[in-house]
């Protein structure tokens, strides 16, 4: 019973980072070609929804993950994410090529943001920043109400004042992934990050419905380059 509700989780977060639509019983037993019924499954996401793993906006009938489910989903169900020949190969000619080293990384932050369509932060010890993928994070969905677009650029506005703070949560040789009200950046969007020899750090920035899989596989794929 707890793997099935453990595999429906993992289903309605994937699905919902995929869509950006919430998740109905209907779609996932067809989608997915589920041995249960409607009625299986939608019990199951009440249960779910009680655990406080999912909640329903407005008078939707379809579910979406809380931060509480992303949490549990990056903890105890994300797998990596193979990641294509073409992007391990174009990061590979960047991190080899003989520009200076800011300028490379500079280069992939762009490569990442456009790859994830999310944004990219790059700090360069701990009073130099660069980002990039603006456009990107305020393409996405969960931004177009005008409040949360206000809150995602504040974050950007006073990204220099708290990259000290960022630093401290990026405290050891491993990518973490801090997801809402964890993100040091601020709560309105989920980050994966690492830092990088000679006291850099590379992050990205998109909304709770990141590709958390994809995300960790580039920048552990990146850090390897370096390390």
């Amino acid at each position: 019973m707890v793997n099935r509700r453990h595999n429906l989780l993992r289903l309605i977060v994937e699905s919902y980072i995929e869509t950006a639509e919430p998740i109905g019983s209907k779609f996932l037993v067809s989608e997915y070609s589920l041995d249960m019924s409607d009625a299986t499954v939608r019990n199951e996401m009440r249960d779910l929804e009680d655990a406080g793993f999912l909640t329903h906006p407005h008078v939707s009938a379809g579910r979406i993950p809380t931060e509480t489910g992303y949490r549990f989903y990056v903890q105890e169900l994300l797998g990596p994410k193979e990641l294509s020949k073409k992007i391990k190969v174009n990061i590979e000619t960047l991190t080899t090529e003989n520009d200076e080293e800011n300028i490379q990384l500079k280069q992939l932050g762009k490569l990442i943001a456009g790859e994830m369509n999310s944004a990219v932060v790059l700090a360069f010890g701990r009073n130099t920043v660069y980002y990039t993928g603006l456009s990107n994070l305020f393409s996405q969905p969960e931004f177009q109400d005008s409040t949360q677009t206000v809150d995602v650029s504040h974050i950007f506005d006073e990204c220099e004042e708290n990259i000290e703070e960022v630093f401290e949560q990026f405290d050891d040789d491993f990518s973490h992934i801090f997801i809402g009200a964890e993100n040091p950046f601020g709560g309105v969007c989920s980050v994966i990050g690492a830092r990088l020899p000679g006291g850099k750090l590379l992050t990205i920035l998109g909304p709770h419905r990141m590709d958390y899989s994809k995300g960790k596989s580039l920048i552990d794929f990146i850090k390897n380059q370096y390390d």
